[in-house]
């Protein structure tokens, strides 16, 4: 969650500062949390005034009530949980405003495993550009833009939200480890299976129950790092 938290302040990527704009040229985002022991789970979406959504997301998940908060709601629950909140106008840059013509989604997101062996997945993302107001994409949904079982695996992704939630991707690809997929072939085989079902391109960081970790795509580029010890 700290790594993801550090991606929120940099105005170069599509998460807190920097994000992009939604089709009234507005800040909306989306985050979530698992962690992998016990299967517990936070995320909001369409939040216009929380500084940090991951931080808003993880204290959802450590509430325990419910899963998915959004909009007002979200923010009325940041506000009385002492979540940093922030003027909506913190978020939006120069480079957003003239991006707002183009078709841009992506999303930061981390694994991890502990020294006790327990996994957790994070995300933050703006969304895409220009999409509707009260659009959510994959990242707030357990099971399509992050999921984390301590016993199979854990993951994250990135790319045409609409397409992971369909085939709910993060947990297909912790799925393929439970079938015994090497981490690398798991990885591959729900990004193709993204193609072939549904005609839609993203990547997505996978991480095996022993820390076996790998990244796979299948656009152009994606960015990512790992970080040991």
């Amino acid at each position: 969650m700290a790594a993801v938290r550090r991606l929120e302040d940099e105005p170069s990527l599509n998460a807190g500062i920097g994000a992009t704009l939604n089709q009234d040229g507005d800040v909306e985002l989306d985050a979530g949390v698992m962690d992998g022991d016990g299967l517990r789970a936070g995320a909001v979406g369409a939040v216009r005034d929380v500084r940090h959504p991951i931080d808003l997301a993880r204290a959802v998940m450590d509430d325990g009530r419910h899963v998915l908060l959004v909009a007002d709601g979200a923010s009325r629950f940041a506000r009385e949980h002492r979540v940093e909140t922030c003027d909506p106008a913190t978020f939006i840059t120069d480079r957003q405003r003239r991006n707002l013509e183009l078709s841009v989604a992506d999303t930061v997101g981390a694994v991890a495993r502990d020294d006790g062996g327990h996994l957790a997945a994070a995300v933050s993302t703006g969304g895409m550009t220009g999409k509707l107001q009260g659009r959510l994409g994959d990242s707030p949904i357990v099971g399509a833009g992050f999921y984390a079982d301590d016993a199979l695996g854990a993951a994250v992704g990135t790319g045409q939200g609409e397409g992971f939630i369909r085939i709910a991707l993060c947990h297909l690809a912790v799925l393929c480890l439970a079938q015994g997929y090497p981490v690398e072939r798991a990885a591959q085989t729900c990004l193709e299976h993204l193609q072939r079902q549904v005609g839609m391109t993203g990547g997505v960081i996978l991480m095996d129950a022993k820390g076996g970790l790998t990244a796979a795509h299948n656009t152009a580029f994606m960015a990512w790092a790992q970080k040991s010890g």
